[in-house]
């Protein structure tokens, strides 16, 4: 697929005079094409229903919108009335049924009633009311503020007490899930196009038209080889998702690599120069249904997992990335990645590697990273100098109390019998020959006197011989006792 790098680069929403939105053209333009569900979400005053609604006037469809929180069933269906056979019931058609609608818009979607919800989900996924396909409905859209977050809110910001989450299964029915950008965001220039010309609705659909016929051609000539890569890339990116806390299921590991292949003909309909894996981003960004329960997606740490994806695609089934990307333990992950060239991975990549792990630590285990992965960082030149900095911390502590000459410690009677056992097992450990035996010990003493950790040192002896095993394997694995 290719297109005339000397073809001037074409903007959807400012032809409809929005601005400040030109990065979501693509996604438009592809929901548009391909005409999957399409949910926008926004604060109010985000120009979330002019933008449906100027679409669907330049386009010439016969459009319907409503508010879902106030809507009745009679609204989409007409009023039902037994046919003449009494047999049967029947729809007196009103002029605001969705019986002939090319276009509908259920706005205010996450403040609708669970059992309105669910009767839009079969219009949302199916294009049917009643079990009645909907044959003339192309698009259907839908629009919410932002619903209420368990994560907290940041200082700046308004709680919208009735918008909240959407059903995981509905949510799970939009490919399409599409921030829009508060107009306090966007730059002078985009504000100031939005004053003056914002509230001009006034445009030509043939433009419109002529890059959604443009993008279904695209559509049609993706290459076989590069429905493999969409394939190889979403597969790739399942695990590393699911750690992050942001997992998708079966039916959106398909979706993603449909709306991937549609934002790809979209962004080349368009004139854009976007590769394929830019492409693969976007879809990637703004197709993960955590949005509509309030999670934050940060884009930080969705490029981590899109660069790790991208590195994975393509590679063979025995490949070490891959395995690294199957493997659930954080430090095994670490051990799996040293044995890979840093050409494969990064020094970027790695770090953050390390940094994830050591996240996900408990303070106990903080410690037992540091004293096995650092003797190995210090000749390797994996990481970045933020990264050795912080996983330096630890042992930084343990220096400063193994530089005191003598310490006093007062022991509470609830933490004697603590105390005593991690003594006893001191002692065996010393008596041991364990990979450097004198600073495991320190570290037991540390934990406890300097830290107030509770743990059990039997436990952490244990995993301290693991990880070493691990992390060092060419050395023969010693007994810490």
């Amino acid at each position: 697929m290719s297109k005339n790098p000397s073809s001037k680069q074409s903007f959807l929403l400012r032809s409809l005079n929005l601005y400040g939105l030109d990065h979501l053209d693509p996604i438009i333009l592809a929901s548009l094409t391909d005409g999957q569900p399409l949910l926008l979400i926004g604060r109010h005053g985000t120009a979330k229903s002019e933008l449906l609604n100027r679409l669907a006037s330049a386009l010439g469809l016969r459009h319907r919108h409503y508010n879902a929180s106030l809507i009745a069933f009679d609204d989409l269906l007409g009023f039902p009335v037994p046919n003449p056979e009494k047999n049967a019931l029947t729809y007196l058609r009103t002029d605001g049924d969705l019986w002939d609608a090319e276009s509908v818009f259920l706005d205010e979607i996450s403040r609708c009633r669970p059992e309105h919800q669910n009767k839009l989900f079969s219009i949302i996924h199916e294009r049917r009311v009643q079990g009645l396909l909907l044959d003339k409905l192309r698009y259907r859209w839908s629009a919410m503020n932002p619903p209420i977050s368990l994560e907290g809110l940041e200082e700046h910001e308004e709680a919208y007490q009735g918008s909240l989450p959407l059903d995981p299964a509905l949510a799970d029915r939009f490919p399409y899930i599409v921030e829009i950008p508060d107009f306090n965001d966007m730059n002078a220039a985009c504000r100031r196009s939005i004053i003056s010309k914002g509230g001009c609705a006034d445009v030509d659909g043939a433009s419109i038209q002529g890059w959604i016929d443009s993008a279904s051609a695209q559509r049609k000539n993706i290459s076989s080889q590069e429905s493999e890569w969409i394939g190889d890339y979403v597969n790739a990116l399942v695990l590393p998702l699911k750690k992050a806390g942001w997992p998708i299921s079966g039916r959106r590991a398909v979706v993603l690599s449909k709306t991937i292949a549609s934002i790809h003909a979209a962004c080349l309909a368009l004139n854009w120069k976007d590769s394929l894996k830019d492409t693969a981003f976007i879809a990637l960004k703004w197709g993960l249904p955590q949005r509509v329960k309030g999670e934050r997606i940060t884009v930080s740490k969705l490029n981590s997992i899109h660069k790790a994806a991208l590195q994975a695609a393509g590679q063979p089934q025995d490949s070490p990335l891959l395995k690294i990307q199957a493997e659930s333990n954080p430090v095994k992950r670490i051990a799996l990645a040293l044995q890979v060239s840093k050409s494969a991975i990064p020094r970027i990549e790695f770090s953050q590697l390390v940094t994830d792990a050591y996240a996900g630590l408990s303070v106990p285990e903080r410690y037992l990273l540091s004293r096995q992965l650092l003797p190995i960082l210090a000749t390797k030149d994996r990481v970045t100098a933020s990264t050795y900095e912080l996983l330096s911390k630890p042992l930084l502590k343990l220096k400063q109390f193994t530089e005191q000459g003598t310490h006093n410690l007062s022991v509470h009677r609830n933490r004697a019998s603590e105390w005593d056992r991690l003594v006893r097992k001191v002692s065996r450990v010393s008596k041991g020959n364990a990979y450097n035996t004198p600073q495991l010990c320190n570290i037991l003493y540390t934990l406890f006197t300097v830290e107030n950790e509770n743990f059990d040192p039997t436990l952490l002896v244990k995993t301290d011989r693991l990880w070493h095993g691990w992390l060092h394997p060419g050395e023969p694995c010693k007994e810490a006792a």
